[in-house]
Protein backbone atom coordinates (compact mmCIF):
# COMPACT_ATOMS: atom_id res chain seq x y z
CA UNK A 1 0.00 0.00 0.00
CA UNK A 2 2.88 1.92 0.41
CA UNK A 3 3.80 2.04 -3.04
CA UNK A 4 -0.11 2.96 -3.89
CA UNK A 5 0.40 5.92 -1.33
CA UNK A 6 3.54 6.98 -3.10
CA UNK A 7 2.11 6.74 -6.92
CA UNK A 8 -0.68 8.71 -5.25
CA UNK A 9 1.35 11.79 -3.72
CA UNK A 10 3.44 11.43 -6.78
CA UNK A 11 0.34 12.26 -8.75
CA UNK A 12 -0.80 15.52 -6.85
CA UNK A 13 2.84 17.13 -6.42
CA UNK A 14 3.18 17.18 -10.43
CA UNK A 15 -0.41 17.76 -11.08
CA UNK A 16 -0.31 14.43 -13.38
CA UNK A 17 -4.33 13.65 -14.49
CA UNK A 18 -3.03 10.56 -16.23
CA UNK A 19 -0.78 9.42 -12.74
CA UNK A 20 -4.10 9.97 -10.54
CA UNK A 21 -6.49 7.86 -12.91
CA UNK A 22 -3.21 4.83 -12.95
CA UNK A 23 -2.91 5.32 -9.14
CA UNK A 24 -6.89 4.95 -8.12
CA UNK A 25 -7.09 2.31 -10.52
CA UNK A 26 -4.03 0.28 -8.85
CA UNK A 27 -5.78 1.42 -5.11
CA UNK A 28 -8.97 -0.56 -6.31
CA UNK A 29 -6.88 -3.48 -7.65
CA UNK A 30 -4.83 -4.15 -4.45
CA UNK A 31 -7.86 -2.96 -1.58
CA UNK A 32 -8.53 0.24 -0.98
CA UNK A 33 -6.72 1.11 3.06
CA UNK A 34 -7.21 3.45 5.21
CA UNK A 35 -4.26 4.77 5.31
CA UNK A 36 -5.23 6.62 1.97
CA UNK A 37 -7.77 8.62 3.41
CA UNK A 38 -5.47 11.68 3.97
CA UNK A 39 -4.59 11.69 0.18
CA UNK A 40 -8.24 10.88 -1.31
CA UNK A 41 -9.37 13.60 0.48
CA UNK A 42 -6.75 16.19 -0.52
CA UNK A 43 -7.67 14.69 -4.28
CA UNK A 44 -10.89 15.08 -4.06
CA UNK A 45 -10.33 18.93 -3.78
CA UNK A 46 -8.21 19.20 -6.80
CA UNK A 47 -9.58 20.81 -10.14
CA UNK A 48 -7.12 19.39 -12.37
CA UNK A 49 -7.67 15.76 -12.51
CA UNK A 50 -11.03 14.02 -13.54
CA UNK A 51 -11.40 11.18 -11.46
CA UNK A 52 -13.59 12.70 -8.89
CA UNK A 53 -16.18 10.08 -9.13
CA UNK A 54 -13.62 7.24 -8.03
CA UNK A 55 -12.28 9.46 -5.30
CA UNK A 56 -15.29 9.78 -3.78
CA UNK A 57 -16.27 5.71 -4.39
CA UNK A 58 -13.11 5.20 -2.55
CA UNK A 59 -14.10 7.63 0.56
CA UNK A 60 -17.46 5.81 0.42
CA UNK A 61 -15.58 2.23 0.13
CA UNK A 62 -13.63 3.41 3.28
CA UNK A 63 -16.41 5.45 5.28
CA UNK A 64 -13.86 7.89 7.38
CA UNK A 65 -15.81 10.37 9.41
CA UNK A 66 -12.70 12.48 8.11
CA UNK A 67 -13.90 12.51 4.87
CA UNK A 68 -16.89 13.99 5.47
CA UNK A 69 -16.22 17.94 4.86
CA UNK A 70 -14.39 17.15 1.42
CA UNK A 71 -17.56 14.73 0.30
CA UNK A 72 -20.36 17.75 1.45
CA UNK A 73 -17.91 20.48 -0.80
CA UNK A 74 -17.69 18.08 -3.96
CA UNK A 75 -20.86 17.54 -3.96
CA UNK A 76 -21.73 21.49 -4.98
CA UNK A 77 -18.29 21.70 -6.69
CA UNK A 78 -18.81 22.44 -10.81
CA UNK A 79 -15.90 20.80 -12.72
CA UNK A 80 -15.82 21.95 -16.44
CA UNK A 81 -14.95 18.48 -17.50
CA UNK A 82 -18.61 17.26 -16.14
CA UNK A 83 -20.69 19.83 -17.71
CA UNK A 84 -22.06 16.89 -20.06
CA UNK A 85 -23.79 15.62 -16.74
CA UNK A 86 -27.11 16.69 -16.58
CA UNK A 87 -27.91 14.75 -13.41
CA UNK A 88 -24.90 15.50 -11.57
CA UNK A 89 -23.73 12.30 -10.72
CA UNK A 90 -20.50 13.30 -8.80
CA UNK A 91 -23.56 15.00 -6.07
CA UNK A 92 -25.32 11.75 -6.17
CA UNK A 93 -22.10 9.77 -5.31
CA UNK A 94 -20.79 12.06 -2.47
CA UNK A 95 -24.47 11.82 -0.63
CA UNK A 96 -24.17 8.17 -1.20
CA UNK A 97 -20.66 8.45 0.55
CA UNK A 98 -22.25 10.96 3.90
CA UNK A 99 -24.89 8.11 4.38
CA UNK A 100 -22.10 5.28 3.85
CA UNK A 101 -20.20 7.06 6.44
CA UNK A 102 -23.24 7.85 8.54
CA UNK A 103 -22.00 9.79 11.35
CA UNK A 104 -24.28 12.57 13.07
CA UNK A 105 -21.62 14.60 11.40
CA UNK A 106 -22.26 12.93 7.88
CA UNK A 107 -26.17 13.45 8.44
CA UNK A 108 -25.56 17.31 9.31
CA UNK A 109 -23.88 18.08 6.09
CA UNK A 110 -26.86 16.20 3.97
CA UNK A 111 -29.12 17.98 5.71
CA UNK A 112 -27.38 21.13 4.72
CA UNK A 113 -27.19 19.58 1.08
CA UNK A 114 -30.59 19.06 1.08
CA UNK A 115 -31.12 22.96 1.09
CA UNK A 116 -28.68 23.39 -1.92
CA UNK A 117 -29.56 25.67 -4.20
CA UNK A 118 -29.35 22.69 -7.08
CA UNK A 119 -32.38 20.69 -6.98
CA UNK A 120 -30.94 17.98 -7.84
CA UNK A 121 -28.55 18.04 -5.40
CA UNK A 122 -30.85 19.06 -3.01
CA UNK A 123 -33.00 15.68 -4.09
CA UNK A 124 -30.21 13.15 -3.38
CA UNK A 125 -29.03 14.55 -0.12
CA UNK A 126 -33.11 14.36 1.37
CA UNK A 127 -33.69 10.86 -0.38
CA UNK A 128 -30.86 9.76 2.02
CA UNK A 129 -32.03 11.66 4.66
CA UNK A 130 -35.16 10.13 4.39
CA UNK A 131 -33.61 7.03 4.11
CA UNK A 132 -31.24 6.98 7.26
CA UNK A 133 -32.80 5.06 9.29
CA UNK A 134 -33.94 1.92 7.17
CA UNK A 135 -30.18 2.13 5.47
CA UNK A 136 -28.57 2.27 9.04
CA UNK A 137 -30.53 -0.49 10.00
CA UNK A 138 -29.06 -2.29 6.86
CA UNK A 139 -25.89 -1.37 8.06
CA UNK A 140 -25.93 -2.63 11.25
CA UNK A 141 -25.11 0.80 12.97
Amino acid sequence: MDTILQALRGAIESQDADRVEKALGQAFAAGLSPILVPTLIELLGFPWHTRHEDVARALQELKSPAAVPALKRAATTIHPYLNYDEFFGLARKCTWALADIGTLEAKTALQELSEASNPLVAGYAKKRIDNWTQEMGRKGA
